[in-house]
């Protein structure tokens, strides 16, 4: 007898955007077959939207019968792997956010609007016989001649040439279609078809030291483990990384890098190319979306046996991945700082754990976090103590700028010893975290200081564009010929950015090359390679910059390190502040002395015996950690404690701080739970809206997680005049 059920239709759960908890319920129509991962066109309200199926399962008498139907399955097959709908699943659970949000972060742009998921397979591009053999000098365009350049380096390498790699080396189409008309280049389809990685090097591998090879024996080839890669900067980290994606290519599986910077992407990718046969693709936001997509559905599809790329990377399909490295993963850049607030290196751990395969976690300066996993036997630690050619560490002074003369914030001693090194024939670098020519516009009569009309901040002078600009919410105006207040003309820059900087530079050292890094000197990647090809060039040279030069990159011939102010780090609010300090102060440091003559770093400050610069100066990290890790459990705060920061905004204090006030009562009669706040957040007022910070702590996560449930079910994060956010593990209470 055939029962009623048997005629009910299947049902498909189906992430959708809005303000929903979970997956909404659509009819599967006959003829249509959406599976778990794929996307789907379904009406919400008055729209036509695009969803992942999350489930698909036979209808129930609690389904009703008004349920609206699919329109259109988008994919004939799952986009998105098994791994990735459970890794965006625990990222909606973990960070209390919805759950489309969390599906959506797995697929770049162009597929979150519905486009077809089509691989359009990239030419390969070749010199013909006059490209090799032509000395690119002779070309009259420079661009020209550096993709000559650049194509006859590859070629010489046996490296395959394809227009995603010239783009991540800053080189763009029309630089090479010039190539092509003057028949020095010629491009061939691609043929590109999923294969199986091989783990053939077109280079041989470097011989381990003790150390590392120590580190590369413990990490497991195919169990889930976590492993601490600790080692000094210069130690060969990448050198580990290297030879376990080779062990891991080698058994046909696939390996995922994730770096912090999309200014690492590039010399990265490089090296990857020099060492393996086997195709490797990156993704970063440096890409348009037509070449991300690209690149990502070579990933999902197993073309590439080497995904490299920055933080969103860690939710893209892979089949048979076998290792995931996460390169210098105290960098708060793995921290998405708005809206679905996920954290990368966590989601690399999870996604480890789904699948039974072990994760790499590599800095000089490991995390306050994953030190204290370690200590709990939680990771595998492996220190590598020494650099890997055998170079010495540098030599660490300070210099007291209160007994110092100075001129733009560089004192006469570091200017000596600048001097000093430049004559050797050597380079030196100068770390100035500020941007722009100077930090504010000032008011030699009466003090006055030109403010942002929209942040409780300073506008920073840029004399380069003779703009004010804020760094908070890109609000821009031109300098003040007169004072408001006074009425006074006499008004100037008032302290040093990285802009100042190279301008006193140019004008004491007029005969060499002062190569600037920071973002309005480097915008893009093409940006970024050309000032690394200038630090790479013969001869002395001065390299001044802000915290992106301290990111990894190998300047061999810096022999001096000039650290200009790290004050500001020693008094903040922020009990992230110090550690991240140290750690930048150490991975700056690490930028001298890595080429075979020793390195010198000297640090100007005003508190030369502040105790927390004795065990930095003693090249101490461990020492340095062990004396913040003291201080975090006595207040119990991470890791020895559970946070979480609810920030209100709004254009109307009142109800933002009001807001957290009533959240902050109902926290208050959890058990188990502390409450800090409201007050206003360290920058009280951004962009217009007046913001509030809460504190939430607990020594278990599972009641930090139990007690803001509640107020995520109950209150709308988008109010009228309102919003509000939710935190889990902040790394930034600005």
């Amino acid at each position: 007898m055939t029962t009623t059920s048997e005629y009910l239709p299947s049902i498909a759960d189906i992430a959708v955007p809005g303000p929903f908890k979970g997956p909404l319920s659509y009819r599967i129509e006959p003829g249509q077959t959406p599976e778990p991962g794929c996307r789907c066109l379904v009406p919400l309200r008055s729209r036509q939207v695009v969803g992942v199926v999350t489930s698909v399962r036979p209808a129930s008498t609690d389904d009703g019968d008004n349920l609206k139907s699919i329109l259109r399955v988008l994919d004939a097959s799952p986009l998105l792997s098994t791994d990735v709908q459970q890794l965006a699943q625990w990222v909606s659970r973990y960070y209390l956010y919805d759950v489309h949000p969390a599906y959506m972060l797995a697929l770049p742009a162009a597929l979150r609007s519905g486009d077809t998921a089509q691989l359009n397979d990239e030419p390969v591009l070749e010199l013909t016989v006059a490209g090799r053999h032509l000395d690119s000098d002779k070309l009259k365009g420079r661009r020209q001649r550096e993709a000559l350049a650049l194509l006859q380096t590859l070629d010489k390498d046996n490296q395959p040439s394809t227009p995603a790699l010239l783009r991540a080396r800053g080189m763009e189409r029309t630089h090479w279609k010039g190539l092509i008309d003057k028949r020095l280049l010629k491009q061939r389809p691609a043929h590109l078809v999923p294969g199986v990685p091989k783990g053939q090097l077109r280079q041989e591998a470097l011989v381990l030291n003790k150390d590392q090879a120590a580190a590369l024996k413990k990490l497991p080839v195919t169990d889930f483990a976590v492993q601490l890669l600790e080692g000094v900067t210069g130690s060969g980290k990448t050198e580990v990384y290297l030879q376990a994606m080779q062990r891991t290519l080698a058994r046909g599986k696939r390996v995922l890098v994730l770096v912090p910077e999309i200014g690492l992407t590039p010399q990265t990718l490089t090296r990857f190319q020099q060492r393996f046969q086997d195709s490797l693709v990156a993704l970063h936001s440096g890409l348009t979306d037509k070449q991300r997509t690209n690149a990502w559905l070579r990933a999902q599809a197993g073309e590439a046996s080497i995904i490299l790329g920055t933080r969103s990377a860690v939710l893209t399909p892979i089949p048979d991945l076998g290792l995931i490295v996460v390169d210098e993963e105290h960098d708060a850049s793995y921290k998405q700082q708005d809206t679905l607030r996920y954290h990368a290196r966590d989601l690399a751990i999870y996604r480890a754990r789904l699948l039974n395969i072990p994760v790499m976690l590599g800095s000089a300066t490991p995390s306050l976090e994953s030190l204290h996993n370690a200590q709990q036997g939680r990771y595998q630690h492996q220190q590598l103590q020494q650099r890997a050619q055998g170079q010495k560490r540098a030599r660490l002074e300070t210099i007291d700028m209160r007994k110092q003369k100075q001129e733009h914030g560089v004192s006469e001693r570091l200017l000596h010893r600048v001097r000093q090194h430049l004559e050797g024939g050597n380079q030196v670098l100068l770390f100035l975290n500020r941007r722009g020519y100077a930090p504010s516009w000032f008011c030699r009569q009466c003090g006055w200081m030109s403010d942002c009309p929209f942040c409780d901040a300073r506008l920073t002078y840029h004399r380069g564009r003779h703009q004010m600009l804020c760094h908070h919410c890109g609000h821009q105006e031109q300098p003040h010929q007169q004072c408001p207040d006074c009425g006074s003309t006499d008004l100037t820059p008032l302290g040093a950015g990285t802009e100042r900087a190279e301008e006193a530079l140019a004008s004491w050292f007029p005969d060499t090359p002062i190569i600037r890094f920071d973002r309005d000197s480097v915008a893009n990647a093409r940006d970024l390679e050309q000032q690394l090809s200038r630090a790479q060039a013969k001869g002395p040279a001065i390299l001044v910059g802000t915290q992106m030069l301290a990111k990894g990159h190998h300047f061999e011939r810096v022999t001096l390190v000039g650290i200009i102010d790290m004050d500001a780090g020693l008094f903040s609010a922020d009990f992230r502040a110090r550690e991240r300090m140290g750690q930048l102060l150490v991975q700056v440091s690490g930028r001298s002395g890595r080429g075979d003559l020793a390195g010198e770093v000297v640090l100007q400050t005003f508190h030369p015996d502040h105790p927390f610069f004795t065990p930095l100066l003693e090249q101490d990290y461990p020492a340095f950690a062990t004396q913040l890790l003291a201080e975090r459990q006595r207040s119990g705060l991470p890791p020895f404690g559970f946070l979480a920061c609810l920030r209100s905004d709004s254009a109307y204090p009142q109800r933002a701080e009001q807001l957290l006030k009533e959240m902050a009562q109902r926290l208050l009669a959890e058990p188990g739970i502390r409450v800090f706040g409201p007050l206003p957040a360290l920058l009280s007022r951004r962009a217009g809206k007046h913001r509030f910070t809460l504190l939430v702590q607990s020594h278990q996560r599972s009641r930090l997680h139990s007690a803001l449930q509640p107020l995520v079910a109950d209150y709308p994060r988008q109010q009228r005049h309102l919003t509000w956010h939710l935190d889990i593990d902040p790394i930034d209470l600005m």
